[in-house]
């Protein structure tokens, strides 16, 4: 459990008062259309904050007097409560943690104050006890308020033409991926793509299913952690173990040594209650997003003469990270995926033993732009039918360069694509009316026919 229920409590309590505060006066002005008029006048900057619009509003209804006096109560007391340590992960929960956030996103007037926090705030990101969501949305505010350049780009919006604006200067823009990395926020380009649904907002329900936006991100079990610091591609902000010390987590230790991640020891009771299962052995590590390739850099890296396969369709996490198992294990040179499955990550992880971090990903908008960047490579686009006039497997050609395609249990693959697609193939089954093989199933032996053909090539 966290080690401050009553923290928590308090800063959820602190929440709830200023959110009702705030729909009493959003109430109020609905319902006096001048009063309505006159709110939107000023707050129609491109940067103004309600409470600074309130302030300057000599005639505010009671109701924004309210709202500014247990806004002001509430920067006071958060003030007092950050003195003793930011209230992170382990001391108020995920929830709580996201609650301090919103308190202290809200305390405009007590920005001096606020400037304050933002160290022990970057403290907390480092250690993995805050979101780095938290940290780059509040040292821009802070810095917009005083009128300053931002820092991380969060106070952005996507134009029409779809390209990037950002109502706040940003400093040194050239840099700006480079200061988002360092703390483990992925690129703006990756941002832009769900800018377009409003802002980013780190904060509970508010964080949706945008996978950029997601907080706590785990990978439990020490088989999915020693994968993901083995494979390196996401940042690792710290590992909790209930015992550090435990000979079966060597490779462990030296691999968090070799990437320069501390491992702390933690309570049990914290484990049990951010994992998702009882598998986790006492160990998880506390991660941020994935860094995604493109197609032209995965053929870069694994090489054009390789076996490329994209998942596509396949709806349940454990699914997709069994057939992920089992492509990794038969020796696929990447992956190509169109989804993200940041938000099930903890599922994926576990159910391909870490196998979904170390095999080499990149992403794609669709089946039909992937094959084209494989076929631009001088790669073979084949995929998997349920089809009597396709190839059967064993007779298939799965060397040199091939971007196979295997779709999901319910969608497959569509018409357009099997139509373009250099060869067309088939599991041939024993039975005439056994069922279809799921995701999984037929990942696997596809997979391993692939290794014997290319084994049998280079012999």
């Amino acid at each position: 459990m966290v080690r401050d229920p009553a923290l928590r409590d308090e800063l959820l309590e602190m929440a709830e008062r200023e959110l009702a505060a705030a729909d009493a006066l959003f109430t109020r002005c609905a319902s006096d259309p001048p009063l309505q008029t006159e709110l939107d006048r000023r707050l129609a900057g491109p940067i103004t904050t309600l409470t600074t619009a309130l302030a300057a509003w000599e005639a505010r209804p009671p109701e924004a007097e309210a709202l500014l006096r247990v806004n002001d109560d509430n920067a006071q007391r958060l003030d007092a409560i950050v003195a003793g340590g930011w209230p992170g992960l382990r001391a108020a929960g995920a929830d709580g943690a996201d609650t301090a956030w919103l308190l202290a996103e809200r305390a405009d007037h007590a920005n001096d104050a606020r400037l304050g926090w933002l160290t022990l705030l970057a403290d907390a990101v480092s250690s993995g006890d805050a979101d780095p969501r938290h940290l780059a949305t509040l040292v821009d505010r802070t810095a917009a308020v005083a009128g300053r350049r931002q820092t991380y780009g969060t106070i952005a919006m996507l134009a029409p033409d779809g390209e990037v604006e950002f109502p706040v200067p940003v400093d040194d823009i050239g840099s700006l991926d480079a200061r988002r990395d360092a703390i483990g926020l992925p690129p703006l380009s990756v941002d832009a793509r769900f800018l377009a649904d409003g802002d980013l907002v780190p904060y509970g329900s508010e964080r949706g299913s945008v996978p950029v936006n997601q907080w706590p991100m785990l990978v439990e079990g020490h088989v999915s952690v020693e994968a993901t610091l083995e494979a390196g591609v996401r940042p690792i902000h710290r590992v909790w173990a209930v015992r550090p010390g435990d000979r079966r987590l060597g490779r462990l230790r030296a691999l968090a040594r070799e990437r320069g991640v501390l491992i702390e020891q933690v309570e049990p009771e914290l484990i049990d209650e951010l994992a998702s299962g009882r598998t986790h052995g006492g160990v998880i590590g506390l991660v941020g997003p994935r860094r995604e390739r493109s197609m032209d850099e995965l053929i870069g890296e694994v090489g054009e003469g390789s076996l490329l396969v994209m998942l596509d369709g396949i709806e349940d996490p454990f699914n997709y990270g069994q057939a992920v198992r089992a492509l990794y294990a038969a020796g696929v040179g990447g992956l190509v995926t169109r989804r993200s499955w940041e938000t099930a990550l903890t599922t994926v992880t576990r159910a391909s033993a870490g196998a979904t971090e170390l095999m080499p990903t990149a992403s794609a908008d669709g089946a039909e732009s992937a094959a084209d960047a494989a076929r631009t490579a001088g790669m073979r686009v084949a995929c998997a039918v349920a089809d009597a006039n396709a190839v059967e497997l064993h007779e298939a050609d799965l060397s040199g360069g091939v971007f196979l395609l295997i779709g999901g249990e319910r969608r497959g693959v569509t018409r357009s694509f099997i139509d373009r697609a250099d060869l067309r193939l088939r599991i041939g089954y024993g039975r005439e009316r056994a069922p279809e093989l799921g995701t999984a199933a037929a990942a696997a032996i596809i997979g391993f026919e692939a290794l014997r053909q290319r084994r049998t090539a280079s012999s």
